[in-house]
C-alpha cells in the first residue's frame, strides 16, 4: 500500500501537472469561447409590439436601455422614483420612436408597488414580457461607514427588488410562453470592490440569483424565458462616478463607459441569446485569470490596488 507521504507527493505532482500543462489550455479555450460568444454576429429576435418594464429608467443607463428597446419597436414602461423626469423621458421616447411609452412612479424595493405596477401597465399598454432590472444605488453619504438605513436601502434596491420584479412579471411570461429578464449587475459582481461591501456583495448576490434562476427554468422546462446578466465596467453617468474613478484610479485601467454603448451592447446581446455579458469583453479574461489564484492572493491584490490608487 502507498503510504500517506507518498500519496501527498503524488497529489502534489498531479496538481503541478494541472497547473503547468492543463489549466493554461483550459483557460485559453475558455477565453476563446467567451470572446467568440461576445463577438460573433447573431440575428436578434424581434420584440416589435412587445411590452418592456425598465426600472430606474428616467435617466442614465436605464433611459438608454429603454431607448434601445423602443428603437426596435417595443413599448416601454419608464419606472423610476423620480416621476417628473420619468414623464419627460417617456414623452421623448414616444415622440421619437412612435411606440407607447408611459411613466410610472415606483419604489422597486416594495413588493406591493410592483404588483400595482403590473396591473396598471397591463391595463394601459399590455402585459409585460420583458423585464430589465436596472434600478440601483451606488453611493452612501459616507462610503467607509454608511448608516444602517443606507445599507438596508442599498440591499433592498440593488438585490431584494429583483426577487419582487422577477416574481411578478415572470407570471406574464409563463402565460405568454415567452420572455426576457435582464439584470444590470457590475464588474463589482465578478471581482470584489473593496470599501464598498454593501454594493459589491449585493451585486455578487444578483449574479448568483440569475444563475440559480436559469438552472430552475431549465429544470422546469421553461426555456422560452431567457435570462441575461450584464456586468459593465464603471459608467460615466454622473459627476460622483467620474470623481470616484479619479480617486480610485479606475480610469487608469480602462476609460469610463458611456451609457449608450452599454445599452446597445446589452440589449443586442440579450436578443441574440447571450446569458452573461461582460463589458468590455477583455475583462472576462482578467476575471478568469484571477479566479485561478488562491483567495489569499486575490485579497492581497485587491488591497494593494486600493492602497496604490488612493495615492494617485
Amino acid at each position: 500500500m502507498v503510504g500517506k507521504s507518498a500519496q501527498r507527493v503524488i497529489i502534489w505532482i498531479f496538481n503541478i501537472i494541472l497547473a503547468v500543462f492543463i489549466w493554461p489550455i483550459v483557460l485559453l479555450v475558455s477565453s476563446i469561447f467567451t470572446n467568440i460568444e461576445s463577438c460573433r454576429r447573431k440575428t436578434e429576435k424581434s420584440i416589435k409590439n412587445e411590452v418592456a418594464v425598465v426600472t430606474g429608467s428616467a435617466s442614465g443607463l436605464g433611459k438608454h436601455i429603454a431607448i434601445q428597446l423602443a428603437a426596435r419597436g417595443c413599448h416601454v414602461a419608464i419606472c423610476d422614483i423620480n416621476f417628473d423626469l420619468a414623464v419627460t423621458t417617456a414623452r421623448e421616447i414616444a415622440e421619437k420612436y412612435g411606440v407607447k411609452a408611459k411613466a410610472y412612479k415606483v419604489d422597486v424595493s416594495k413588493y406591493d408597488e410592483i404588483v400595482k405596477l403590473n396591473g396598471k401597465l397591463t391595463n394601459d399598454i399590455g402585459a409585460a414580457t420583458i423585464l430589465v432590472n436596472n434600478a440601483g444605488l451606488l453611493f452612501h453619504a459616507d462610503r467607509i461607514k454608511p448608516t444602517v438605513e443606507e445599507i438596508q436601502a442599498m440591499i433592498n434596491v440593488n438585490y431584494t427588488s429583483h426577487f419582487w420584479t422577477n416574481r411578478v412579471f415572470m407570471e406574464n411570461m409563463r402565460r405568454a410562453k415567452k420572455g426576457y429578464i435582464m439584470a444590470i449587475c457590475s464588474v463589482a459582481g465578478l471581482q470584489v470592490l473593496p470599501q464598498s461591501e454593501p454594493y459589491s456583495s449585493a451585486k455578487f448576490a444578483v449574479r448568483t440569483l440569475m444563475r440559480a434562476m436559469r438552472a430552475e427554468l431549465i429544470v422546469e422546462g421553461l426555456r422560452y424565458i431567457h435570462l441575461t446578466t450584464v456586468f459593465p465596467f464603471f459608467i460615466a453617468t454622473n459627476a460622483k462616478v467620474i470623481q470616484l474613478s479619479k480617486d480610485e484610479g479606475f480610469g487608469t485601467v480602462y476609460p469610463l463607459l458611456e451609457s449608450e454603448e452599454v445599452a446597445q451592447r446589452a440589449v443586442s446581446g440579450m436578443l441574440c441569446g447571450e446569458v452573461e455579458i461582460i463589458i468590455p469583453s477583455f475583462l472576462a479574461l482578467m476575471y478568469r485569470l484571477l479566479a485561478f489564484l488562491p483567495q489569499r492572493v486575490q485579497d492581497w491584490l485587491n488591497s494593494t490596488y486600493v492602497g496604490s490608487s488612493q495615492k494617485l
